[in-house]
C-alpha cells in the first residue's frame, strides 16, 4: 500500500494531466465571429486585453490601469469582436465575486488558451463589432448561468 505522501503525489499528477485535458479541450471551443459569420477555435485567435486609466484624484487616489474587456481579431477580416456580457442579471455588490461575474470566469479559464494575448492601453482600433456570443452560451462556456 502506498504511503499517504505517494497516494497525494498521484493525485496532485492525476490533476495536472485532467486540467490540461481541459485546457485543450477549451482552447478547441468555436466563438462565433460578429464580423465574418463564422466560428473560429480561441485557440487560433489573437486576442486583446484591454486597459483604462483611473486619473490621479485625491491625494493618494488613482493614476493607475485597470483591466478592461477581451476582444479578438477575426482571423478573417481583422476585425475586432468585443467580447461583451450582460451582467444585468448580477446585482452590483455582487459582481466583484468571482463566482458571480461570467466575465471573469471566461477570462481567468481561456485568456491563457488564445493563439497569443496583446496589452492595449490605448483606444479602441477600428474597425469593431459586438459580440455577445459568449454571453448567450455560458452553460457552453462552463460559466455561471442567468439568474431567471
Amino acid at each position: 500500500m502506498a504511503s499517504l505522501d505517494e497516494q497525494l503525489q498521484e493525485t496532485l499528477r492525476r490533476e495536472e494531466d485532467l486540467r490540461k485535458r481541459i485546457d485543450e479541450r477549451n482552447a478547441k471551443r468555436r466563438i462565433e465571429c460578429a464580423s465574418c459569420d463564422g466560428a473560429h477555435p480561441i485557440r487560433r485567435l489573437v486576442a486583446i486585453q484591454t486597459h483604462w486609466y483611473v486619473e490621479p484624484h485625491g491625494c493618494t487616489g488613482g493614476d493607475y490601469w485597470r483591466e478592461g474587456e477581451l476582444q479578438y481579431i477575426c482571423p478573417e477580416t481583422g476585425v475586432i469582436n468585443r467580447l461583451l456580457f450582460n451582467n444585468d442579471d448580477v446585482p452590483w455588490g455582487e459582481r466583484r465575486d468571482f463566482a458571480n461575474d461570467p466575465e471573469a470566469q471566461f477570462k481567468r479559464n481561456y485568456r491563457r488558451l488564445f493563439k497569443e494575448v496583446r496589452d492595449s492601453h490605448g483606444p479602441l482600433s477600428e474597425p469593431w463589432v459586438n459580440n455577445f456570443y459568449v454571453d448567450r452560451h455560458r452553460k457552453e462556456f462552463g460559466l455561471v448561468e442567468k439568474r431567471r
